[in-house]
């Protein structure tokens, strides 16, 4: 059966913290679409290509937004981004992805309804950097003892799903059930987690081969305060990258502005084991 795609969940004090740092606003990632919206006849659009300034390929998973009103779009595989009822006037737009210099411009009524075509000029740095440390989240994946599953920016703005918790429910193959009240559940967190799972802030577990396991969570190789709770409110559309260990017993993300430090510092990475 096909589950349903639940609504986004508003940002959470536990993880409000460690997303602030974010070049995306809370608000401006609430409101992005993964895929084309459907306008409407009326509406007032903003439609164009973005490709790369030195090979004039398309880019995809590029950010473009407008503000006032609050509205963002990723670019397709084609590099296609699409904004809809915008309004009169002009307005400022912003078009971002890792990996290259953000792009700002100001833009005003267009009758002609042509595209626009933005050129995003690439940081060779990052995109060198990124390259490393891909490579290094290989090595670890590889030289750990269970099955890790990988999720890239591409799935997950494809996905429509609003945070990472939804994601991984839906789309990873994990089941998640409720935690049992009491000490039934496993002991797969650390002692931090394992206490904040008996204050009854972490509900939901992991259906390991009948072994109820409450997830180890972290966010940017750290230990993410509230586990999966705090999961729930954090955005795909400020995430690089989804590992989930076997069936959701570990769930590591990680944002954009991390894999942009481990890019520019070639990031050496601790070893983990699902």
């Amino acid at each position: 059966m096909t589950k349903p795609h639940p609504a986004t969940r508003p940002l959470s004090p536990l993880v409000a913290t460690s997303l602030a740092v974010l070049s995306l606003s809370s608000a401006t990632a609430a409101r992005v679409v993964a895929q084309e919206p459907d306008c409407r006849e009326d509406n007032t659009r903003i439609v164009g290509f973005v490709v790369d300034a030195g090979t004039e390929s398309p880019l995809a998973s590029v950010l473009v937004s407008v503000e006032s009103p609050d509205r963002a779009s990723l670019t397709t595989d084609n590099g296609r981004f699409l904004l809809c009822d915008i309004g009169p006037g002009e307005r400022v737009l912003t078009a971002s992805r890792l990996g290259y210099d953000t792009l700002r411009i100001r833009i005003g009524p267009n009758p002609s309804g042509e595209p626009l075509r933005l050129r995003l000029e690439p940081d060779p740095i990052i995109l060198e950097g990124l390259e490393i440390v891909t490579d290094r989240f290989e090595r670890r994946r590889r030289a750990g003892s269970g099955r890790v599953r990988t999720y890239d920016q591409e799935a997950l703005a494809g996905s429509n799903y609003g945070s990472a918790a939804d994601f991984v429910d839906f789309q990873a193959g994990v089941v998640t059930v409720a935690c049992p009240i009491g000490n039934s559940v496993s002991h797969s967190t650390n002692r931090l987690m394992l206490r904040i799972d008996r204050m009854g802030v972490a509900t939901t577990c992991v259906n390991d081969r009948g072994r109820i396991v409450s997830p180890r969570v972290y966010l940017d190789e750290s230990p993410l305060l509230g586990g999966w709770t705090a999961l729930e409110s954090v955005p795909t559309s400020q995430l690089y990258m989804v590992e989930v260990c076997g069936r959701g017993t570990q769930i590591r993300a990680y944002t954009h502005r991390f894999m942009e430090r481990a890019a520019r510092t070639r990031l050496s990475l601790s070893p983990f084991w699902c």
